[in-house]
């Protein structure tokens, strides 16, 4: 990765465009509406009179490095040693994976990076994570610490919202201990991508539908909600209680499951989860006993590296994403970011979620600056208050509970080699 070039240009691409966030910030959602500042939040303001600290925590081994080598790029980029009126940025690229997982994320470890950043009296944002349940872990951690979060990837819904048949009970309440929220993304949800995904296997044909999860949250959810919307649309799903079913990601073997999924009588298998949970294994063993059968997947394998371990296996796979992929940008300052990109790394297209990596820098940047302070409330209140902001994906706003305005989705298809090919705009069912 050619750092500092990329680096270099992002830098000066955040520029060349206008921020059109609201001045000043209003206080986040649960504390009251009328400014009263959180207890968790007093005294909060930093030690330093010239350095601000901002941390990432991400899965910097194993299968998602690809892609979390272009986000720390984009993010360091963008924030590390970036003046803001008195203040210099310090930027912090911290691990939440383990060897000891077979290099996915490990939820000692992501709760060890929020501790770490929680107690660093100048650290102002948190961006992260990578993977949803990580999220979990360490909101009530930093949520207890007044630290605001700004997510790249993490589209699980019940981390802002509850979905009823997606997301589990006490969610998203029992995340925020303090009463108030400081979990924000530049993402959209998996209930979105779900339903948008359930509306394109509708097109491709699917009657019959089997679906299964990795049992994790983002896999979970996110099959969950195709489940959900397929039965709404039509589709007879056949799996586990007429939604999604686990599979045990640590098998040596899926042949048994494989004939249980052909015997249902399935045209169309959906599965939710992320690359490192033995997506090889079980794309080989389905098309071994179902070679023309349908399979749909979401942006939890969209890496290269997914591919790399399915093989053949991951032809005619369709993949879907819960945003828009970087070829498919269409503000002027995202397709000269990608093009910025590519220039630096040598025609390579960057992962999908790279300049989601980049507009969370953006956005935590423009927080600080209109925050003027290194006060952890008043950077906090920033972020819940834009409104209209101009990044590379587009003009955005942060909502009340945290999310984002985007609602975007897409469809692509795997054929005979990888990056998979654009399809289609997606849109979820109403």
């Amino acid at each position: 990765m050619k750092l500092t070039k990329v680096g270099a240009m992002a830098a000066a691409a955040l520029f060349a465009f206008t921020a059109c966030s609201t001045p000043g910030a209003s206080a986040p959602p649960g504390d009251g509406g009328g400014g009263t500042t959180p207890e968790a939040c007093a005294n909060k303001k930093g030690t330093s009179s010239n350095q601000i600290n901002v941390y990432s925590a991400l899965p910097r081994q194993g299968s998602n490095t690809a892609s979390t080598d272009a986000l720390v790029e984009s993010i360091r980029g963008l924030l590390d040693g970036k003046k803001v009126g008195d203040f210099t940025i310090k930027y912090t690229d911290l691990d939440d994976s383990s060897a000891a997982n077979n290099g996915d994320w490990d939820g000692a470890v992501a709760q060890q990076n929020a501790t770490t950043a929680a107690n660093d009296p100048d650290a102002m944002v948190f961006i992260g994570h990578f993977n949803s349940g990580a999220a979990k872990l360490t909101i009530p951690i930093l949520n207890a610490a007044c630290l605001v979060m700004i997510s790249p990837a993490n589209t699980y819904p019940g981390l802002t919202t509850s979905v009823e048949g997606v997301t589990e009970p006490g969610e998203p309440g029992s995340y925020y201990p303090s009463g108030y929220r400081n979990y924000s993304r530049v993402i959209s949800t998996d209930d979105k991508q779900g339903g948008a995904g359930a509306a394109w296997a509708k097109e491709l044909g699917a009657t019959k539908a089997y679906v299964l999860d990795d049992t994790q949250v983002y896999g979970k959810g996110l099959a969950r909600a195709w489940a959900l919307f397929a039965t709404q649309l039509g589709i007879e799903v056949v799996s586990a209680d007429g939604t999604s079913e686990g599979f045990d990601a640590k098998a040596t073997d899926y042949a048994a499951l494989a004939q249980k999924i052909k015997a249902s009588g399935a045209d169309f298998i959906y599965i939710g989860s992320i690359t490192g949970q033995n997506t090889g294994k079980l794309w080989k063993d389905i098309r071994a006993a179902m070679p023309d059968i349908k399979i749909m997947s979401g942006d939890g394998v969209f890496e290269a590296s997914f591919y790399e371990g399915t093989g053949e296996a991951g032809n005619g796979t369709y993949l879907t994403f819960g945003g828009v992929g970087p070829n498919e940008q269409t503000s002027d300052a995202g397709k000269q970011w990608v093009a910025d990109y590519k220039t630096a790394h040598g025609g390579e297209d960057p992962p999908v979620y790279a300049i989601y990596g980049a507009a969370a820098a953006q956005l935590a940047l423009d927080a600080i600056t209109r925050a003027g302070t290194n006060d952890r409330y008043e950077v906090l209140k920033a972020v819940f208050g834009t409104k209209d902001f101009q990044s590379y994906l587009g003009t955005f706003s942060i909502k009340e509970d945290g999310d984002t305005t985007l609602a975007e989705a897409t469809g692509y298809q795997i054929v005979d080699s990888w990056p998979p090919t654009f399809e289609k705009v997606l849109a979820a069912p109403e």
